[in-house]
């Protein structure tokens, strides 16, 4: 009986998780970055959080795929000085352009596309779910080990 009952519990939670789908995407979405824990900087005059995430997409067998992406947000205003950890970032991928950018594992500038957070805004390359402020600019695959620059390493998208 006791086993029945277990039985039965982890049904209702795998139904459960069936149909509540954490992730909301819009139609149309290709992909989505997700960084869990970002480290957060203050130094003068600048304010900043770094991390690392991945992005996962499809690929045309639909297998998924990911990689690795470094991550850079900051901004210009009045700080002081120290060092913390901060809550992650979630952007939705919506063009190809910035689905291939990242997948190839290319350096990503907030000014060179179009970041909305409204889902339905057709001009957007990206939704940015969480973590990034209005006022706040960032780059996407935003450092290279200065060992990577002589031997040319680039993240690579692993799919399974």
């Amino acid at each position: 009986m006791r086993q029945a009952l277990w039985l039965f519990m982890l049904c209702c939670s795998l139904a459960v998780a069936a149909v509540n789908n954490p992730h909301d995407f819009p139609k149309g979405a290709l992909g989505l970055l997700q960084v869990d824990s970002l480290t957060r900087g203050e130094l003068l005059w600048m304010q900043g959080r770094v991390g690392e995430g991945t992005y996962t997409t499809t690929d045309a067998e639909g297998r998924h795929c990911a990689i690795r992406v470094p991550v850079a947000v900051g901004k210009v205003a009045s700080s002081g000085l120290g060092i913390d950890s901060a809550a992650g970032l979630a952007i939705i991928v919506m063009t190809p352009r910035l689905d291939a950018a990242l997948s190839k594992g290319e350096r990503v500038n907030s000014s060179d596309f179009v970041f909305s957070r409204e889902a339905a805004d057709p001009a957007a390359d990206g939704y940015i779910v969480s973590g990034i402020a209005a006022d706040e600019g960032f780059v996407l695959n935003s450092r290279r080990r200065w060992i990577a620059w002589l031997l040319e390493d680039k993240p690579a998208l692993r799919c399974q």
